[in-house]
């Protein structure tokens, strides 16, 4: 039979077992929906490939498995015997329909962001911006390691110095040129995502600012109700009255009023099954304090097995439930600043004055003297036993099973001791003892 030259075509191969097993599987199909298998196939089924349908489309069947980078091949004649080759080598050749080669990316708009662009005729303003900025900035890089700088209610603040770090005080401080000493830029300290996430789309913040806090210099827009600010690194945009509205409220500390709770309150014991469960050891606590505005409640307690080993915990309030959100802030030397970077809008004012870490290895572990001490005194009877018992070594508190109390004070190598009546007394004598007393031994209101 005369070969016939096979069109140029993308082609595919297929094995001759795997042609048995379509045949096979199509056997089964037309046993089950019980068609006869005798009836010819559908014309248009392009799985059946016939001699005459390959005479009529210039198709081979061919034993040649070698295909030269997809040209042409002379294929056997067409009524060339197959029946004694190897199933291995008998091939079949499907033409396949040739495509138009596409582009999926053809015309389509471009999604990168534009980076939004300074307006020009606001240029004697963005510089003011940057200086102010800059200032700002080398503060903070300065004074962070040397004290504690935090933001408060969104600005710039000196929390040990309890001061706003404004344009004003840099320039009293050589820090900015004067000329700006009385300017109207604030300063703020931020998360650079928190400015792009409430400023909306006109804004351009550098990675570096993204996930630091960044001092921004913010001012009213001259002319318009919005407002422009920069960064030290290269951070600009301007942002609505509204938008700006709503990025301070998020650095806000203004949570409610700031309160000492009661062992009588229901959030007390709310509060502490919560750290139990937090802890997963449903001890009993020692507690020494539990201060709390409307979103937020720091804790100090320790179990009563050791009543030197105090622990402290911040918990948020929402949707009515109480959640541990910082553990193990005992441990921190720098507590306010730990504390604000983590949750700048916790109020400061719920933290204690003194800092549990500064009295790490100077907690009462012996208290033969101090029990002599009360002997000695008169104080202490020796069929009482002590139901608490908590000190430095330099200030002791105790209570006895019978309700009595006292405070004890190292004078040299002996303890002075006093017999206090309830909370509020043996608070206002450490008070009177010292600066900042360590009032974490004094057990809460009992």
């Amino acid at each position: 039979m005369k070969r016939l030259q096979t069109k140029r075509t993308n082609t595919v191969k297929i094995k001759n077992t795997m042609l048995k097993s379509f045949v096979v599987v199509c056997t089964a199909g037309l046993m089950i929906t019980g068609c006869n298998k005798t009836e010819e196939p559908d014309k248009n089924d392009n799985s059946v490939i016939e001699d005459k349908k390959d005479e009529e489309n210039g198709e081979n069947i061919e034993n040649n498995e070698n295909v030269n980078n997809g040209e042409n091949t002379n294929g056997e004649e067409n009524g060339k015997n197959t029946e004694n080759l190897p199933d291995d080598k008998i091939d079949v050749e499907v033409t396949v329909p040739e495509k138009p080669i596409t582009n999926p990316n053809y015309n389509k708009p471009s999604t990168k962001s534009q980076t939004p662009s300074k307006d020009s005729e606001l240029s004697s303003y963005w510089i003011k911006l940057e200086n102010c900025a800059k200032a700002g900035q080398n503060y903070y890089s300065e004074y962070y390691t040397k004290t504690r700088v935090i933001t408060k209610d969104g600005y710039l603040y000196n929390y040990a110095a309890s001061t706003l770090i404004n344009v004003s005080y840099l320039a009293n401080d050589g820090m900015l040129d004067s000329k700006y000493a009385t300017s109207d830029v604030s300063l703020l300290l931020m998360y650079g995502r928190d400015v792009a996430s409430y400023g909306g789309s006109n804004i351009h913040i550098v990675s570096s600012d993204k996930n630091e806090f960044t001092v921004f210099a913010l001012m009213k827009h001259p002319t318009e109700n919005k407002y422009i600010f920069t960064s030290a690194n290269g951070s600009y945009g301007t942002i609505t009255d509204t938008a700006h509205s709503s990025l301070m409220n998020h650095y806000s500390m203004n949570n409610g009023t700031v309160q000492r709770l009661t062992p009588s309150n229901n959030e007390y014991d709310r509060i502490l099954s919560c750290i139990r469960m937090y802890e997963s050891k449903y001890e009993q606590y020692f507690v020494r304090s539990i201060t709390t505005d409307d979103k937020y409640a720091f804790v100090v307690l320790s179990g009563r097995a050791n009543a030197a080993t105090i622990r402290e915990y911040i918990l948020k309030y929402d949707n009515g439930i109480w959640e541990v959100v910082m553990d193990n802030l005992e441990l921190e030397s720098r507590l306010p600043v730990v504390v604000n970077k983590e949750l700048p809008d916790f109020n400061v004012k719920l933290l204690p004055k003194y800092s549990l870490k500064d009295y790490k290895g100077s907690m009462l572990n012996d208290y033969t003297g101090v029990m002599d001490a009360l002997t000695k005194a008169g104080l202490y009877a020796k069929d009482d036993t002590f139901y608490y018992f908590c000190g430095t070594t330099d200030y002791c508190y105790m209570i006895t099973d019978s309700g009595k109390r006292f405070l004890c004070r190292k004078n040299g190598s002996t303890w002075d001791c006093y017999k206090v009546l309830d909370y509020y007394d043996a608070l206002s004598r450490l008070q009177n003892m010292t600066n900042n007393p360590p009032t974490f031994i004094l057990l809460d209101l009992e």
